[in-house]
């Protein structure tokens, strides 16, 4: 890939997998002009400064990072068991979901809490957690109507994702389950628990 300029200080580059983009990431940020670099699910962006560097010095510092970067991150991420109550007051939504997939609720969290899931991005809202790696037996689209307002800690779907609210706030997510995990601590040196690359185990716990 090669990185292509998208705004007077701005370059993004598209990458195979979420893991490549972190691992591009991480490695950007050491550019000495570089503000910032996200990876995304399937893109990475980064911000420099236009003082230290010209777009098109740092363009081809960029592409050189790119020619050497060697692809996979060796670290495999933090693993976060999340307890969650599914359905209720704590997910809304599960009983619709199972309704719609033909599902048992057992049958539902039973698969849910089954796999193994992997933080593709952050974002949407402060500390949003995309996860990868849900059974395609349980893709359901997102809901008609979003709400104003969901509790942080909420698990959610939509398409073929789960999510996780870090913060509270608004979302089309269908809601089928809430921990009590604390995942955003403004004191910590790093507010938010997960991380892109992180991984995520859901365990079923009562309410």
């Amino acid at each position: 890939p090669r990185a292509e300029q998208v705004a007077d200080d701005r370059v993004a580059i598209a990458v195979a997998s979420t893991a490549s983009g972190q691992a591009l990431a991480a490695l950007l940020r050491q550019l000495p002009a570089c503000l910032e670099a996200v990876g995304g699910i399937a893109t990475v962006e980064c911000q420099f400064d236009l003082a230290s560097a010209s777009a098109r010095d740092f363009l081809a510092a960029v592409d050189e990072v790119i020619s050497a970067a060697s692809g996979e991150p060796a670290r495999p991420g933090r693993v976060l068991d999340v307890p969650v109550a599914y359905g209720d007051a704590a997910g809304p939504d599960l009983d619709a979901v199972c309704r719609t997939l033909d599902l048992t609720r057992t049958e539902f969290v039973r698969r849910h809490t089954g796999r193994e899931y992997k933080v593709a991005m952050l974002g949407f809202t402060p500390g949003f957690a995309y996860l990868d790696g849900m059974a395609e037996s349980l893709a359901c689209p997102r809901r008609d109507t979003p709400r104003q307002h969901v509790a942080a800690g909420s698990v959610g779907i939509a398409g073929h994702r789960s999510g996780l609210y870090a913060l509270a706030g608004p979302g089309g997510w269908q809601i089928i389950g809430r921990t009590n995990l604390e995942l955003f601590n403004p004191n910590a040196a790093n507010p938010f628990r997960l991380g892109a690359g992180d991984r995520v185990r859901f365990v079923a716990a009562d309410a």
